[in-house]
């Protein structure tokens, strides 16, 4: 039986209500403002919201030469915007869309490709503002060819991607990553991980993977055309499946999985594990509760462990015996009321850490969605009390801020008493802050969304920037798929539902819910919890008072008021 979400009661059976009028103009990219005042509880509001923000999104991540290459059909990680107008640089590096990307972007292209394809979740009237059928399977022709030509010509990678040039890379002179205006060769992997593969980015490739090769079989009678593709993607997924384990896995008995993987010749393929060495960065293994449980979760349900005895029981359980050390049930005292509060105690407590959420079908678990209801209980209350107006999560910063040696990239921001790790900078707000909070409470992460989106500078014609300045007065202005379509998956829940019923007829479900649930079950069985399930709203007053200043909106998405409306320069519908 068919499911249709709130998403697909589009807003065409009540358009014309006055109630919604003031949401309904689409001539000015700078809407956040018209939201100020927004019910978020009105599943109507919570439709026009989102269809505002997939029509912008969308011009970033569904234009091929913005946000992905339009020969090979893979993700470019970022592209640069003038600083001074907002619009979309072009030209060679440092100038027009960045050359490079990794497995984690890619998951992120395709998972959106999924849901624009199957719909059950998202609606019929929803999926076209992502993807129309033919835009998503010429994407992911493309896509699927590039990663053929890959894997032939480097079996070693076994499926599984490095950081990788986009266009392909040259060998002329210092080898580098192709630029757009250079004719595109084959899939490479960026010099800085030549012979390597990242475990974490490629887990959440893998799911992704696992959801859109699903998706393409249920079309298959479609055409032959789904049918061919349904085929290929399989083989990219079985390709995974098969060498997962050679790839990552550091030996009998050690319940590690690698977080970066040597490979001593890309051209021998993925079917001997003494091919392959930990490379000692920090942390060296992935035994985290965080993004880089999504391989482990691949490689204990979905990869082939026929070389170990009992299909690998006994090293999958001590994965997790490796992994329960590491999760740690932490109080937070509640400012408002001093009262504490039980969540997962983070790395730095990014929004970042958050990403398998928006993946696996975690929040089916109750116990598993109380935990992370209080970890974004925690998130938004830490900036009501200190009157941040927004949500940190790790980007890149402005100009202004300053993120130490790591080039302009602030990793280590979050709260620092919940926190393993030092939080080193808390000067930066991310849009994408948010997308966990969508995720536990629709309406509460909309609207902190929607603050972080009303701050100067953060919206373009292309949707919203990468960070501003706590105080309003810079941006960082790039945008990259990281900070702008987690926020994207998270309105439409994330592939977690889909997911959830592949593994159910994939008879694999309850043995998620088990390693999961028993997971956490151990350590939050006695947690304090929150009275009021309903997180709180961001107070108006986050907001510098020169936010709706004229010079605190691009150019280019600058709006003047006619009729009592703010609308777009006509100059600049072209």
């Amino acid at each position: 039986m068919l499911m249709v979400s709130w998403l697909a009661l589009f807003p065409l059976a009540w358009a014309s209500l006055s109630k919604y009028k003031m949401y309904q103009d689409p001539s000015c990219c700078r809407f956040s403002e018209l939201f100020h005042t927004a019910d978020w509880e009105d599943t109507e509001t919570q439709k026009l919201f989102i269809s505002r923000a997939l029509t912008a999104e969308r011009r970033f991540f569904a234009q091929p030469g913005v946000s992905f290459d339009p020969d090979t059909g893979m993700t470019y990680d970022g592209h640069a915007l003038d600083a001074e107008t907002g619009e979309l640089k072009e030209g060679p590096p440092p100038r027009g869309p960045f050359g490079f990307s990794a497995a984690s972007k890619e998951a992120l292209h395709v998972s959106l490709l999924a849901l624009a394809l199957e719909k059950t979740q998202v609606g019929e009237d929803v999926a076209p503002l992502i993807y129309s059928d033919e835009e998503a399977l010429d994407i992911l022709e493309k896509k699927v060819t590039s990663m053929e030509l890959m894997d032939a010509a480097e079996p070693g990678y076994g499926g599984f991607l490095p950081w990788f040039c986009s266009r392909g890379a040259t060998e002329r002179g210092a080898r580098r990553c192709l630029n757009p205006q250079e004719e595109a060769s084959r899939l490479a992997a960026t010099n800085d991980f030549l012979g390597k593969v990242p475990g974490l980015d490629n887990g959440q490739l893998a799911w992704a993977l696992y959801a859109v090769s699903k998706v393409l079989r249920s079309r298959a009678d479609e055409g032959p055309r789904y049918a061919a593709l349904a085929q290929r993607w399989e083989r990219r997924l079985t390709r995974m499946r098969s060498t997962a384990v050679n790839i990552f896995y550091a030996g009998r008995g050690t319940g590690a999985l690698r977080a970066v993987s040597r490979i001593r010749n890309t051209t021998h393929d993925a079917t001997n594990a003494s091919g392959y060495e930990t490379v000692p960065v920090h942390p060296a293994f992935l035994d985290d509760a965080y993004e880089g449980e999504l391989l482990v979760l691949f490689v204990d349900l979905l990869a082939d462990w026929s070389s170990y005895p009992e299909n690998g029981k006994e090293e999958k359980d001590k994965m997790w015996e490796r992994k329960q050390i590491r999760l740690k049930a932490i109080n937070f005292t509640n400012p408002q009321d001093d009262r504490k509060i039980t969540v997962q105690e983070g790395f730095w407590f990014s929004s970042h850490e958050q990403w398998k959420l928006m993946v696996l079908p975690y929040l089916e678990i109750p116990l598993v969605k109380q935990v992370f209801t209080n970890v974004e209980f925690v998130r938004v209350v830490n900036s009501i009390h200190h009157e941040i107006p927004g949500l940190f999560a790790s980007s890149h910063a402005p100009p202004n801020v300053e993120c130490g040696s790591l080039g302009g990239y602030c990793n280590a921001v979050g709260i620092q008493e919940v926190a393993s790790q030092e939080v080193r900078w808390d000067q930066s707000v991310s849009p994408y802050g948010a997308y966990p909070v969508m995720l536990v409470d629709l309406p509460a992460g909309l609207a902190w969304y929607n603050t972080m989106l009303s701050l100067p500078k953060m919206q373009t014609v292309t949707g919203s920037v990468e960070s501003s300045d706590v105080f309003g007065t810079s941006v960082a202005s790039i945008l990259t798929w990281d900070t702008k379509v987690t926020s994207v998956l998270a309105m439409l829940q994330g592939t977690g539902p889909l997911i959830s019923r592949l593994l159910k007829e994939d008879g694999l479900k309850e043995q998620f819910q088990e390693r999961v649930g028993d997971f956490y079950g151990e350590k939050f069985s006695k947690m304090q919890t929150l009275r009021d399930p309903h997180l709180p709203l961001p107070p108006p007053a986050l907001l510098p008072s020169h936010w709706a200043d004229m010079n605190a909106a691009f150019p280019s998405c600058r709006c003047n008021l006619v009729n009592g409306t703010r609308r777009l320069s006509e100059s600049l519908f072209v």
